[in-house]
């Protein structure tokens, strides 16, 4: 039985630059969590159009992508496009207070 997810998937790959601009990806309970290299190459509104996709939050480190209680399914078809980008040199973020309350609550 072919995966439901694994054309949206293809096509949340692609909205966010592709796979070499994806430096990590997670999940929590209902989102897809990426950390990507350059953020002038996700197209947002790409992003929301898609089905399946309820909406998507945008903040210093994360591009969250929020997909529902199926997030999982969701989350393996995006492993099997292939693993992200991590080769070169670490993206540098500004620590800030925010920064450091977001990852602590993304810890819980």
């Amino acid at each position: 039985m072919p995966n439901p997810y694994a054309e949206v998937s293809r096509a949340i790959v692609q909205s966010l630059g592709g796979m070499q601009n994806i430096e990590a990806v997670t999940h929590c309970m209902t989102r897809l969590r990426f950390v990507v290299k350059d953020r002038a190459l996700i197209d947002s509104a790409a992003l929301k159009a898609l089905p399946g996709v309820m909406g998507v939050v945008n903040n210093d480190a994360q591009c969250q992508v929020i997909i529902g209680n199926n997030v999982g399914k969701a989350y393996q078809a995006i492993l099997e496009l292939g693993t992200p980008a991590s080769g070169g040199a670490p993206v540098k973020r500004k620590i800030t207070l925010r920064s450091i309350g977001a990852g602590i609550l993304d810890a819980l």
